[in-house]
């Protein structure tokens, strides 16, 4: 079985480039030489220590299923299960860098409690779905690097992006692993509920079209993209295609892989529409910031790559491709009229019913921010705010000083030759 079929091909690209950004290669082998990645073995053993382990003598029928469900999935490393007591509809996963260690994988009590055999063949072969694809190293290397400090905006939101796409990948391991769609769906019904299935009549087809509603209204809520996990409807919707696909029905005719194109199409037309975090106003405030930055940093006739990093960092903000956006504004020629537009939808009343003032407020500080990002004070610069300032804006020039001085005060920084 090729798992690298298996999974998503997006994940697969995240997943490289924040390996490439955090030079993944290098830090991985320096961690494990080091032993530092084997810091999380000690909870392994705590876990060990006071939690139930499923063993053929105790659990027989448990166990089976476990080993069932590895057997199912060829993977070969040693893994050691267990029952933990905790009333959260949780199970997770605790992987070993070292072929002297298991992995262990946990089940709480209740999950076990409230589904049938084949919810949990799914529940199973999703964590082991993380095993197989080894993304959590990455996990391991990112907490190790930023224990101490955040990331930049940009690699922090594409991070969080590609966990919630591992768990998706995850999903269809777990799938493989129970060859029951209607389970594996009904499986979310009851994370998402805490109810048992027979509480209510559950209609599979109905609750897959309550999900792509709810797809659609959230799609471009911000709020979606704060959570670790992907929001219900998608994961429901995406096992759905997955189920639906050549790839997984070769995998249940003959238990091989094999390269699917079409599956692979239909997921990126529905991720892409993810990259975007923010709704219709939010793209109005990325226009400007993209088309004010690049007006804003040229007075002094400059450009220079702080000044291009700081819009980029800015537009992270909203966008998962920040850099592509902003060439693509540049290569368009209508950089001025974009920001003229943008400016008028934010600052239309009949058009934002926030509060104006707050708005104008926000977006001349950050052109105040870009005219200070290069760590030089041009005079040209400061007779620019001035002039947005009090012909966009309508603030009076005492204002505009106060605003400037207050960035001066917590972003200058002037350079020593």
């Amino acid at each position: 079985m090729k798992y690298e079929q298996i999974r998503l091909n997006l994940e697969k690209e995240f997943g490289e480039e924040i390996n490439r950004i955090i030079q993944g290669n290098v830090i991985l082998k320096l961690l494990i030489d080091a032993r530092v990645m084997n810091a999380s073995d000690s909870y392994s053993k705590i876990m060990e220590s006071y939690n139930f382990k499923i063993t053929k003598e105790m659990t027989p029928k448990l166990y089976k299923l476990c080993q069932g469900v590895k057997k199912t999935l060829k993977f070969s490393d040693k893994i050691d299960f267990f029952v933990v007591n905790s009333p959260e509809m949780n199970a997770f996963a605790i992987p070993s860098n070292y072929k002297e260690l298991p992995h262990r994988i946990a089940l709480n009590s209740t999950i076990i409690d409230k589904m049938d055999d084949d919810e949990l063949k799914f529940v199973i072969g999703h964590e082991i779905g993380h095993l197989v694809t080894k993304t959590y190293k990455i996990n391991q290397m990112m907490s190790f690097i930023f224990q101490n400090k955040p990331p930049n905006l940009l690699l922090k939101q594409k991070y969080l992006f590609w966990g919630k796409l591992c768990e998706l990948s995850a999903d269809r391991f777990g799938l493989i692993a129970n060859q029951n769609v209607e389970k594996a769906i009904s499986s979310f019904f009851k994370l998402i509920s805490g109810l048992p299935k027979n509480i209510i009549d559950f209609d599979l087809r109905a609750f897959i079209k309550q999900n792509e509603q709810n797809l659609e209204k959230h799609i471009n809520e911000m709020s979606s993209q704060r959570i670790s996990h992907p929001i219900p409807a998608l994961r429901v919707i995406s096992l759905d295609r997955f189920s639906k696909s050549s790839l997984y029905k070769h995998i249940e005719k003959t238990g091989k892989t094999k390269a699917d194109k079409t599956l692979s199409k239909n997921m990126n037309t529905i991720l892409q529409k993810f990259f975007l975090m923010g709704n219709e106003h939010d793209v109005h405030r990325m226009r400007f910031i993209a088309s004010a930055g690049l007006i804003t940093a040229q007075i002094d006739k400059q450009l220079t790559s702080v000044e291009i990093e700081a819009i980029i960092e800015t537009l992270a903000n909203y966008l998962l491709f920040p850099k592509e956006f902003l060439d693509d504004m540049i290569k368009s020629n209508k950089v001025n009229e974009i920001f003229n537009d943008s400016i008028n939808n934010l600052l239309d009343p009949q058009k934002n019913k926030g509060s104006i003032q707050q708005e104008a407020e926000m977006m001349f500080n950050y052109l105040i921010v870009i005219v200070m990002s290069d760590n030089r004070i041009e005079q040209a610069e400061i007779d620019f705010l001035n002039k947005i300032g009090t012909e966009l804006f309508g603030f009076p020039l005492e204002k505009i000083a106060y605003m400037i001085a207050g960035i001066v005060a917590s972003n200058y920084s002037p350079r020593v030759v």
